[in-house]
């Protein structure tokens, strides 16, 4: 599954979102929000997103500003990710945990997302080139425009189907594209333990073409490069299912991409 250290902003997010918030994750939320050596993660426009949009309208303009955001900055260090991380799970605990978001081993999810984090950036930081657009607000409205309005509430039932194996009127023509190709091709270079695992569902979905390593034309890596986090393989082979993440974090992320999940 698709996450960064972007699920746990999100995920405390949507806890204000949905049920309030408590005054420490308020104010880990303020702090992450203001820091300076934040700003590779866009902090301010992810919150914004899952705090002050409305829970009936659609979430892809705010998605797309965060993500402009995001891609436009110098990538994180695995010093600012543990920052963060470290953070928002200390502030926000009760909040992560009403979503289904296990915080009882930090070290864990510090050492998962900085290993995913590069290659998670990289994906999400695609963009069509014909169409102008990065690929995730792309995807998102191919969905929406196959589904329903893609707000808040819409989109976590829309994952809690998927994931609960129901029909979701998704149809191939919505997710099968040059965006999906590239996500896989790039998840697969960076994270193969994790592209081997859903290689079968998106062959079938898609079709044999859609998995075989090569970049389609007309899509663009955007993402500024200029970075000092680092990764590892063993690290990178770190079982992501055990940090037990909510469908409604993970939705903020990955909802574009859920085919491949």
């Amino acid at each position: 599954m698709f996450f960064n250290f972007a699920v746990l902003l999100a995920g405390a997010g949507f806890a204000v979102a949905s049920s309030g918030i408590s005054s420490q994750c308020q104010s880990a939320l303020l702090n992450v929000s203001a820091s300076s050596s934040a700003a590779c993660s866009n902090p301010s426009g992810l919150i914004s997103l899952a705090i002050t949009n409305s829970s009936s309208s659609s979430i892809i303009p705010g998605v797309n500003t965060w993500l402009s955001g995001l891609c436009s900055q110098t990538a994180c260090t695995n010093s600012t990710l543990q920052t963060v991380i470290t953070e928002v799970i200390s502030g926000c605990s009760t909040e992560l945990s009403s979503l289904g978001i296990t915080t009882s081993n930090p070290t864990a999810i510090v050492t998962s997302i900085q290993a995913a984090y590069p290659t998670v950036r990289q994906l999400v930081c695609l963009k069509d080139t014909a169409m102008s657009t990065l690929c995730v607000p792309e995807l998102l409205t191919n969905i929406q425009s196959a589904t329903t309005t893609l707000s808040l509430n819409n989109i976590v039932a829309l994952v809690t189907k998927l994931v609960s194996g129901q029909s979701t009127g998704i149809t191939s023509s919505a997710v099968c594209n040059n965006c999906s190709k590239a996500a896989y091709t790039v998840l697969s270079q960076g994270l193969p333990a994790i592209a081997s695992t859903a290689q079968s569902a998106v062959s079938s979905e898609c079709g044999a073409n859609y998995t075989d390593g090569q970049m389609p034309s007309g899509i663009q890596e955007s993402a500024t490069n200029s970075s000092s986090t680092t990764s590892s393989s063993g690290a990178i082979a770190l079982s992501f299912g055990s940090l037990n993440m909510g469908v409604a974090a993970v939705a903020a992320v990955s909802a574009a991409f859920a085919i491949l999940a």
